[in-house]
């Protein structure tokens, strides 16, 4: 999961250092001079083509008076403990805070973020429609705001949806519902499924940990109605609804799945489905781009679907993005420059600025302004439209059926997910391969939630 086009990435992208030296603000010039002279201001994003493409626009086009901002492109893990160290330390090395909405919602509360609010209210009439704020993705707005207080803004996100093979449903004489449920999906999958042809029914990521086929499945979970706290902190894992959610991942996988389960990261489910040989594949939104380019095997053969549903029937999807918030310890001068920067990447303008520079989208943010999707570069593609109504449908505060402590769509908001969610995959992983029975698993995670929330202070 987490972050756009990651399977693109090349294992040898080297971290790289730009000095940027000046950016347009909305056809305007922003002053953030100190007595001292010019204002700096540090900011790492993630190594990925968007964030590469976001540090060589910026070198080129942008311009503040007086300020100059240093741009570091890290390799993900490398800067999630960066950030993190800075953040809970009170560092002051980066004035921009690049992150997504597990972080987001943690380090708010925390005070670990600059609140935006006072920066927007203080801005003129102009400068505020120009930057035009319910254009947004609202989505991806509730996902870093506390209280209805915005602490990050989103420079590019991702959902969730069904992925196909047209070919081979035609070929079958099978249709995909707009808005599929896990039982139909199932059912299609095995029909599908052809192993003396080397044709797979469906892939899905099987590789454990929280943010791989925690992902999905998190998602999964949810449609079936469950959920992993009640409103008392204590865990739900050994309910009904997650039995049902456990045993639809593994037979889907086990009846039609790829052969080495556990093995699946994204990248592998992305190349089965570029080679012709998978019917069905639920994955990030941000998945779609690859197999339409221009090089892919299956350009053109792919339809798009809603995520599956089944208890619950809408919000099935889940949303990731990179956001950009202020370092509520760096000096005033540097907050209204990082303020300034922030508005400009992930302004309207930016995105225009994005295209005309590379023309196919790659280099474009998606996920994080409905206006995107009205460009031509992107009303085009086929999965535009689908991708924008999953975005627009999407409710992170409201991730279950029955009500629930947490917020958050394919985790939960917590600090300790990170390692519970993780524990879980792996149990998830020895069920799906028969090492454990699915009382004793459910059992167990159920007793690792309970723990950490105990541990954690929230059940009283």
């Amino acid at each position: 999961m987490k972050g756009i086009a990651r399977a693109a990435i090349s294992a040898t992208c080297m971290s790289l250092f730009l000095l940027v030296g000046s950016l347009a603000f909305g056809g305007g010039k922003t002053e953030a001079t100190t007595e001292g002279g010019t204002v700096a201001v540090n900011i790492a994003l993630p190594n990925n083509p968007i964030s590469q493409a976001l540090a060589k626009i910026a070198a080129e086009k942008y311009q503040a008076a007086g300020v100059k901002v240093n741009i570091a492109v890290l390799p993900e893990n490398d800067l999630r403990q960066k950030l993190t160290t800075e953040a809970s330390t009170g560092g002051t090395t980066y004035d921009i805070f690049v992150i997504g909405p597990y972080e987001a919602q943690t380090w708010a509360k925390n005070g670990w973020l600059e609140n935006m609010e006072p920066y927007f209210n203080a801005l003129p009439a102009d400068k505020l429609a120009w930057y035009d704020r319910p254009d947004q993705i609202q989505g991806m707005i509730q996902s870093l705001a506390l209280s209805g207080k915005s602490y990050a803004m989103p420079f590019y996100g991702e959902s969730s949806f069904t992925m196909y093979n047209k070919e081979l449903f035609a070929a079958k004489g099978l249709t995909m519902p707009e808005h599929p449920t896990w039982d139909q999906i199932y059912d299609l999958a095995v029909k599908i499924n052809d192993p003396a042809n080397g044709i797979v029914g469906m892939t899905m990521r099987g590789a454990p940990g929280w943010g791989m086929s925690g992902a999905p499945f998190v998602t999964i979970v949810n449609a079936f109605g469950g959920r992993f706290y009640d409103m008392t902190w204590h865990a739900t894992v050994n309910t009904p609804e997650q039995r049902a959610a456990w045993q639809m991942y593994k037979k889907i996988l086990r009846d039609a799945g790829q052969k080495d389960i556990l093995s699946y990261t994204y990248n592998e489910c992305i190349g089965l489905m570029k080679s012709g040989k998978a019917g069905i594949y639920y994955d990030a939104t941000s998945i779609a781009p690859p197999l339409e380019a221009a090089d892919s095997p299956v350009r053109g053969k792919i339809g798009y679907a809603f995520a599956p549903h089944e208890k619950l029937e809408t919000n099935t999807a889940w949303l990731w993005n990179w956001a950009m918030g202020i370092n509520p310890k760096s000096s005033d001068a540097k907050k209204k420059a990082a303020f300034d920067f922030i508005l400009w990447s992930t302004s309207k303008d930016y995105v225009k600025l994005s295209l005309a520079v590379d023309s196919s989208g790659a280099s474009t943010p998606p996920g994080s302004r409905s206006s995107t999707y009205l460009l031509p570069a992107y009303a085009s593609v086929p999965y535009a439209a689908m991708t924008l109504k999953t975005l627009q449908s999407m409710d992170f505060t409201h991730p279950t059926l029955q009500p629930v402590p947490y917020v958050g769509l394919q985790y939960i908001a917590i600090p300790e997910f990170a390692d519970i969610g993780t524990k879980m995959t792996q149990l998830l992983a020895d069920y799906v391969v028969d090492k454990i029975g699915l009382d004793q698993a459910l059992q167990q995670t159920n007793d690792i939630f309970n723990k950490a929330a105990k541990d954690g202070g929230y059940q009283e």
